[in-house]
């Protein structure tokens, strides 16, 4: 199990996490990035995310629920 951090510091499942990303930011991350690390890709996704949907994805929150 491989562990990143989130932007509010929670620790988080690499695993996990992925399993709840949107395909299409998940691909179009893993195109520009790749090779990285799971925390680059992780910190990468965030941003990704709330750019998208203009909120905070779930896994960014202080006390995420999945």
């Amino acid at each position: 199990m491989t562990i990143v951090i989130n932007n509010c510091g929670t620790e988080i499942d690499f695993d996990a996490a992925v399993n709840l990303m949107d395909d299409d930011i998940r691909e179009t991350i893993h195109n520009e990035l790749a090779p990285c690390t799971e925390q680059e890709f992780f910190t990468a996704y965030e941003k990704a995310h709330a750019a998208k949907y203009g909120e905070e994805w779930e896994c960014s929150k202080a006390n995420p629920v999945a």
